[in-house]
């Protein structure tokens, strides 16, 4: 499996849907850290060496499109999914790029799983 022994750091403001993702991500054998926080998850970018991200895009300290490149600044190339229920967000127009990739809630787990073993491969 190539997501074994593989870290994933996920982001969303909301503590149950970062560690429902987690639990998902976790359960296809990557590794994974969550955090309600984009200010904690930017500390943790700093201590641990991660492979991906997955970011909310809407979030009260920082969205995830900028989430996503300070991260990539910490880590360049970090391959990083958006999620996002906002489709239509203004925001977006700076979230497509290699190794970003923009996801629409309620996403499938197993298409974010495919991107990242894409981008790790």
């Amino acid at each position: 499996m190539k997501s074994e022994g593989r870290r994933i750091l996920v982001v969303d403001d909301d503590p149950e849907i970062a560690a429902m993702l987690g639990r998902s991500l976790t359960r296809h054998g990557f590794q994974t850290d969550t955090t309600s926080s984009p200010n904690e998850a930017l500390v943790l970018a700093r201590q641990a060496a991660y492979d991906a991200a997955v970011v909310d895009l809407v979030m009260p300290e920082q969205n995830g499109v900028h989430l996503a490149s300070a991260l990539r600044v910490v880590t360049p190339g970090l391959p990083v999914a958006i999620l996002t229920g906002y489709t239509r967000s203004p925001l977006l127009e700076d979230a497509e790029g290699p190794g970003l990739r923009v996801f629409a809630k309620p996403v499938a787990i197993q298409d974010v799983v495919d991107f990242i073993e894409a981008e790790l491969a």
